[in-house]
């Protein structure tokens, strides 16, 4: 009988801390979704089902960690650790950030595969265009060190990756409106959109 109740109330612990965890993690994929290509249903969805599988995952580790004979304090200590990090959104977002990139990312590949085979067309007309590889091989490009860190706005990480510069990475300021992303990332998004990804202003 105690063992039925333990169980039912570490069922409803569970529970309600995938709800927590499913929460913030919509929170969280909202709005990387609003600040990337990913769009805010689907950063929303990514981030329900991942904040709530890993606080899933976590319980299981403190009932593991329970029954495998740890001192009661060291469980105790952890299971708060977990709370205190799902309020502050900490521990969800470290499991949501990645699994929203790679959305991201995954989309940004099926786009511009659609675009090179969309440029084959010689017929095609009407509609936003890339840029060529000529025209985007003039942008300039410069080498991050420790004083060109930031662009003229004062940002300091790439808009399309939502990553911090790092010192000695590529990046390209944009001529129309000077602002400056990681080489790859915005070469990847020139190709198909050919306007900037943070202020859409035609390069």
């Amino acid at each position: 009988m105690l063992a039925m109740v333990g169980s039912v109330v570490v069922a409803v612990i569970t529970c309600g801390i995938a709800m927590v965890g499913s929460v913030v993690g919509i929170v969280i994929g909202l709005l990387m979704g609003l600040a990337t290509e990913c769009g805010i249903f689907r950063g929303a969805a990514i981030g329900a089902i991942t904040g709530a599988v890993f606080c899933i995952e976590a319980i299981e580790s403190c009932v593991n960690m329970w029954n495998s004979g740890e001192s009661a304090k060291d469980s105790v200590s952890y299971v708060m650790d977990i709370i205190s990090s799902l309020w502050n959104g900490r521990i969800v977002w470290e499991k949501v950030y990645p699994a929203v990139q790679n959305a991201v990312m995954s989309q940004m590949s099926m786009s511009i595969s659609g675009a090179f085979r969309e440029s084959t067309d010689p017929f095609e007309t009407g509609g936003t265009r890339g840029i060529s590889r000529n025209a985007l091989d003039n942008i300039p490009q410069e080498t991050i060190t420790t004083v060109n860190y930031t662009d003229v706005a004062g940002n300091n990480s790439c808009s399309v990756c939502l990553q911090d510069f790092q010192v000695k990475q590529t990046v390209r300021i944009l001529p129309s409106c000077q602002h400056t992303f990681h080489m790859a990332c915005i070469d990847s998004w020139l190709i198909q959109h050919g306007s900037c990804p943070l202020c859409r202003r035609d390069i």
